[in-house]
């Protein structure tokens, strides 16, 4: 199999770890640290809004323009991306990484309709990359 073979379902990564919207950073980013990941999914407000995720670069950035203490003074909300991009279960893993890097995201939700069925990242497409004996 290839990256013009597999669909997004292929590869995912099935353990979603969610995060609140109210939640403090600090906490978010103990619970990154917790289950070893660099995203958390926060479910959409509303019926019809798109799911969002806070990201380890999310997280950065706040650090970066406003120092530690605001881990404790923002919540999740002030940092997360939203809408996050996200990726049907069927799309080809090429289109998929083609569109994560065009968007500029490492990190994408994978839909089963509305539904969130898991996460597929950039570790996990070079992982399967890595597993794959060299053609020719």
């Amino acid at each position: 199999m290839t990256l013009d073979t597999l669909r997004a379902r292929d590869l995912m990564t099935t353990k979603i770890v969610m995060a609140q919207p109210e939640e403090s950073l600090r906490s978010a980013v103990v619970r990154m640290d917790e289950h070893a990941i660099h995203g958390l999914l926060v479910e959409p407000s509303r019926r019809g809004r798109g799911y969002c995720i806070l990201t380890a670069k999310d997280c950065i950035e706040v650090l970066c323009d406003a120092g530690e203490e605001a881990l404790d003074a923002l919540c999740v909300e002030d940092a997360m991306t939203r809408p996050a991009v996200t990726v049907p279960a069927d799309f080809l893993v090429s289109d998929c990484i083609r569109l994560m890097r065009h968007c500029g995201v490492r990190t994408a939700p994978v839909l089963e309709g509305e539904e969130v069925i898991g996460v597929l990242t950039f570790t996990d497409v070079l992982r399967a990359c890595a597993r794959r004996e060299p053609a020719g």
